[in-house]
């Protein structure tokens, strides 16, 4: 339960730190939009993410994986449909956070981890 929490809390400070980073490009309308946006991105990544990379073998493949941020960029297109307070300008855009948030993660995950 630790862990689920702790990647909740990494996961929402990212989202707010790629909307500092982009501006109104991406807007949040407060905490819990935030906190609810975590929490569908991570829901949409454990259920829908693993069928599109399915999916979408061939072209990971091809792109040498780089096509994995398209996918995370539908993701947080779909989690902007669903959350109120949650505003994204468009899928590419999307997409860069997309990136924008996977540097932050693993920033942030080397940083705990103290290496």
């Amino acid at each position: 339960m630790k862990r689920l929490i702790g990647a909740w809390i990494i996961a929402g400070v990212t989202l707010w730190l790629t909307s500092l980073i982009l501006g109104p490009r991406m807007l949040f309308d407060g905490f819990w939009p935030i906190v609810w946006t975590a929490a569908v991105i991570g829901l949409l990544n454990f259920v829908l993410a693993p069928l599109l990379n399915l999916l979408t073998c061939p072209i990971y493949l091809l792109t040498l994986g780089l096509s994995r941020f398209l996918i995370s960029g539908l993701v947080l297109v779909i989690a902007h449909k669903w959350v109120d307070g949650f505003y994204i300008a468009s899928y590419w855009w999307a997409v860069l956070a997309a990136i924008i948030i996977s540097i932050l993660t693993g920033a942030i995950d080397k940083m705990a981890k103290g290496k």
